[in-house]
């Protein structure tokens, strides 16, 4: 098992209101499965996916990351565990304008410490792996949205984490690039045996993930399995 929670609470208040974002949210995720968590806007998603990428902690309740406590790390411990044990992947892509596509891949591995050669066969690997690798001198605003896509994506991958972390990954995309983005995680999980959780909106994007977790109101209320 790669992620147990259990039990998870978080309040937050907003103009002396307080709002319970999570109430008790318990779930599971084993390595290897590719998990969608879909909700509507305000149905606690967002609260629960930085819960999942270290960005926050519970007020209650456990989380086991990777046999790992989560609810009690304090933020250097947090931020060692986001650059070793998640590779995020965001609507907005993320990546610095300034940068190549392969010194983008590579950053999060400088942060690690990663020798320069180790660094360059890594980013090289993982931008080959999502196709990009004929890209890899080129400035985000030289590239089309499915190919920034992809670089983050590369990105997340070359310091090989346990779980890619992917919020709205098509959210920013035209809907022939979305299907190639969604095709390729896919195959990320199915052929190759990445971990990945999705929070999404989108019932299409959430139906390419072997189980979906439907929450609202902060409780996930459903569960659903493909047969497929």
């Amino acid at each position: 098992m790669l992620i147990q929670m259990k039990d998870i609470c978080k309040k937050y208040v907003l103009g002396g209101e307080e709002i319970n974002a999570l109430k008790d949210v318990s779930l599971e995720v084993q390595k290897g499965e590719m998990v969608a968590i879909i909700g509507p806007s305000g149905s606690g998603k967002s609260t629960l996916m930085n819960i999942l990428g270290c960005l926050d902690v519970p007020d209650s309740g456990t989380y086991i990351l990777d046999n790992l406590l989560m609810d009690t790390a304090r933020e250097n411990e947090l931020a060692v565990i986001r650059n070793q044990k998640i590779g995020f992947i965001f609507q907005q892509f993320n990546l610095l304008n300034k940068l190549t596509a392969l010194q983008n891949v590579e950053l999060p591995l400088i942060y690690r410490g990663i020798p320069a050669k180790e660094r360059l066969q890594r980013s090289m690997g993982a931008l080959k792996k999502v196709g990009v690798a004929n890209r890899k001198d080129h400035l985000p605003n030289e590239l089309s949205g499915g190919q920034q896509q992809r670089v983050a994506i590369a990105r997340a991958l070359a310091g090989n984490p346990p779980i890619i972390l992917a919020d709205e990954p098509t959210g920013a995309l035209d809907t022939k690039t979305s299907q190639e983005v969604m095709t390729l995680l896919k195959e990320l999980n199915e052929q190759q045996g990445h971990t990945i959780i999705l929070i999404t909106h989108d019932n299409q994007v959430a139906e390419l993930a072997s189980r979906i977790l439907r929450i609202r109101d902060g409780k996930i209320t459903e569960v659903g399995v493909r047969n497929d």
